[in-house]
Parts: structure tokens; C-alpha cells; sequence
């Protein structure tokens, strides 16, 4: 007997997959359409393997089904997605590739396995069925391989109607696997540009920022040159007026870094209850002094929502750039208002909130373009990622921003936001 058969499993030839599902096969058919309309249409690789597997466990009529991904770590597979009863604990269970169990054999010699009785196959490997109290009678179990690259492996367990699996079974199985691979590569290709554009664009900042971190520097300097001079002539009000230079200046470099991390980084928001018009008034209280100074007088508005589920870190760090940039504007002008709030939810399930004033207004060329990493207005006195860390942050929140402004009448921005976080889609 070779190495690559068993008395019960059944491999197929080498030369070519099985195969496809017989036409009259409507159920085939309908999952095969469905993994590949979710392999065209969605990057969300948690969604497509989830909804591929339950789709794939529906059409074959079978008990459980699971994808296992080539560890990181390891020369091993990790359980990722398990979908049926008794599934505890496999989700951080690993399998080795060698040929003492059939994932790590179909994993290691990158064919696919049809096998009719599990128990008397000597490349099954009983242990996990131990471990789960799962009962595995006839299986399936194909590699994820594309373009050469093994990316792990799909099982299917069980047919519900007792039978064993068929060759139309195995055919199914091998379609949906090469649909299944092609969604993990989409989706790792996807995730990989998106992290070079927002490396690209942090290298981009760091070298238009060189300006404005000199000048943050600049003034730490000097505000320790004052301190150290008034601390020689034990002059309490003079080192006071340095150490307000210097903390201005770390508050300048602090915004920076802040900015670069939110908006280099991809990540889900921790979405928890929060009382959102006192995130409102933290804002407000919180750069009223800076307000003051230039003559800007900011006020909270609005009758928000008793309590909504965001991140408020956040949301407050998009609040904060807002009234910032309002303040700027503001003070332009002369005789600034700001108002800060949020209205109540209505129908569709969200809550806006608002930063409006009557600072110099945004033009269309530059509304056009205001979002955009690394455009700014301001010179040197800003970093260009601010509003583009609201939007993401926004985005990130399932919500959306929008502006209403012109030259001369100031500017209304709107945070529209779900009172609660979305739910991810699993069908």
C-alpha cells in the first residue's frame, strides 16, 4: 500500500481535481454561486469563511464543517473557522503537518481526501474527536492552495443522512475550496496595499512635518532656555512663563504622534455605553483656555441621546480636531462662536453630532481635498491627517461625515453615528 492510500481513504489521481457537480445538482449549484458571489463582492475574510463554510455545510448536507489556515508560527494548521455541535476549544487547537492526521496529510502532500469511515483510516487521528465528544464518521478534506502557495485546508463532516460522502460530494468540496482560496488572497492582497498606502502616507508626513516638528523643538528650547535662566535668578513668574512654553509645545507634539497612530493603524472600535453630551462638554471644557486666548467662545447645544454605544476615545479625538480646526477658523475672524453637540436619534437609528461656527468658511477647491492625508491649510502649523483621522475613525463606526460650508459664512460639520455599533453580516 502506498503512502498516499489507506484501506478507507480514497486519494484521488494526482493529475487533476474530480468532477464538477452534475447540472441537475440545484443545491451545488446555488452554494457554488453563493461562495463565489461572496468571493467577487466582499474583502471581509472573517465574513466570506464563515458564510462560505455554512453554505458549503447546506449544500452538502453535512454535520460540521472547518477551515484550518497554515499557522504563523508553526509548521502547523490552525483551527479558524469550525462551524457545528461540539466545536469547544478546537478554535485554539493546532494540527501538525505530518501524516498523522489527515488535515496535515492533505496539508503536506496538497491533495484532497475522500474518506467513507474515518476510524479505520490510519492517518485519522481520534484525539480531537476525544477532546470535543464529536463523533466523525465520513469526511472530506481539501487543500486551500493558490498560485503554488498553501494556505491550509477545508474539512467536511458527517453527512447528515448517514451515508457516506460521495465523489459529487468531493467535487463540491474542491470547488468551494478553490473559491475559499481565492477570497484569502484577495483579501491578504487587500490588507497588504491597504497597509503600504498608510505607510506610504505616514513616510510622506514624517518628511512634510520636518518643518513643523523643527519648530516644536525650536520651542521646547526656548521654553527651557527661560526656565533655566529664571531658576539662576529664582524668579518663580518667569519660570512659570517658560514652562507654559514648553507645555504648549509638547501639546503641539503629542497631536502629532496621535494623528500618525490613528490614522496608520486599521482596528475595530471598542464600542461601549457612554453618555454622549458629556463627551461633548470634556471637548469643550477641555480647549475653552485655548478658545479664550484667540477670542472664541465655545458652547455646548443640542439634546443628545441618554446613551449610545461608540468608542469614546475615539470619538473624542474626532471632536477634538473638529473644534480645533473651528477655533482656528474662528479666530480669523474675530468675535468666533463655536457651538459643540449632538441631537437626539431618529428613525433610521443614528445621532449626529454637530461642530458649526462663524469662523472664515471652507471653499469648494478646498472641501474637495480636505480629507485627504497630508493636505492642510495651515502650513506649518499643522499636520494634515487630522480631518482624515476623523473620517477614518467615523468610517470605522459604520458612519459617515458631512460638510455644509462657504467662503465668509463659516462651517457646519456633522458626525452621523449608530446609537449602535453595526453587527457583522455571518450569512
Amino acid at each position: 500500500m502506498s503512502s498516499g492510500e489507506s484501506e478507507a481513504g480514497i486519494t484521488p489521481p494526482a493529475e487533476g481535481p474530480s468532477d464538477t457537480p452534475a447540472p441537475g445538482d440545484d443545491r451545488a449549484l446555488a452554494a457554488l454561486q453563493k461562495v463565489s458571489q461572496m468571493v467577487a463582492g466582499d474583502l471581509d475574510l472573517e465574513a466570506v469563511l464563515r458564510s462560505s463554510m455554512r453554505a458549503t455545510e447546506t449544500a452538502m448536507g453535512a454535520e460540521a464543517c472547518a477551515i484550518l489556515l497554515q499557522s504563523p508560527k508553526a509548521d502547523a494548521l490552525d483551527f479558524h473557522i469550525v462551524d457545528g455541535p461540539k466545536t469547544a476549544g478546537l478554535q485554539v487547537a493546532t494540527v501538525p503537518l505530518d501524516d498523522h492526521s489527515l488535515a496535515g496529510w492533505v496539508a503536506r502532500h496538497g491533495q484532497p481526501l475522500l474518506v467513507p469511515d474515518a476510524y479505520v483510516d490510519s492517518r485519522f487521528n481520534p484525539a480531537y474527536d476525544a477532546a470535543t465528544g464529536f463523533r466523525t464518521r465520513s469526511m472530506i478534506c481539501t487543500p486551500l492552495v493558490v498560485r503554488g502557495r498553501r494556505l491550509g485546508v477545508i474539512e467536511v463532516l458527517n453527512r447528515l443522512d448517514g451515508k457516506a460522502f460521495d465523489a459529487r460530494d468531493l467535487a463540491l468540496a474542491e470547488a468551494v475550496a478553490s473559491l475559499i482560496a481565492v477570497a484569502i488572497h484577495n483579501a491578504e492582497e487587500h490588507q497588504a496595499r491597504l497597509k503600504a498606502e498608510r505607510l506610504g502616507a505616514i513616510g510622506q508626513a514624517v518628511a512634510g512635518m520636518a518643518h513643523c516638528v523643527k519648530n516644536i523643538l525650536n520651542g521646547l528650547r526656548a521654553g527651557c532656555y527661560i526656565m533655566d535662566q529664571n531658576l539662576a535668578r529664582k524668579d518663580d513668574a518667569g519660570v512659570a512663563g517658560g514652562w507654559e512654553i514648553v507645555k504648549r509645545n509638547m501639546d503641539l507634539l503629542s497631536h502629532i504622534v496621535l494623528d500618525m497612530l490613528s490614522y496608520s493603524r486599521t482596528r475595530k472600535p471598542l464600542c461601549q455605553p457612554c453618555r454622549i453630551g458629556d463627551v461633548c462638554q470634556q471637548v469643550v471644557d477641555l480647549l475653552r483656555p485655548q478658545a479664550a486666548e484667540r477670542g472664541v467662545t465655545l458652547v455646548v447645544t443640542g439634546t443628545p441621546p441618554d446613551q449610545v454605544d461608540v468608542d469614546e476615545a475615539g470619538i473624542r479625538r474626532c471632536l477634538v480636531n473638529l473644534v480645533g480646526n473651528a477655533i482656528d477658523a474662528c479666530s480669523e475672524k474675530g468675535e468666533g462662536l463655536v457651538e459643540v453637540g449632538a441631537s437626539a436619534a431618529g428613525d433610521d437609528g443614528c445621532f449626529t453630532h454637530r461642530v458649526k461656527d462663524n469662523g472664515v468658511g471652507i471653499s469648494p477647491e478646498v472641501q474637495a481635498q480636505m480629507f485627504d492625508p497630508l493636505f492642510s491649510t495651515k502650513g506649518n502649523k499643522g499636520t494634515g491627517l487630522g480631518l482624515a483621522v476623523t473620517r477614518k475613525i467615523v468610517e470605522e463606526h459604520g458612519g459617515v461625515v458631512r460638510v455644509e460650508s462657504a467662503p465668509g459664512v463659516g462651517a457646519l460639520f456633522s458626525l452621523i453615528l449608530p446609537v449602535k455599533p453595526p453587527v457583522p453580516s455571518s450569512a
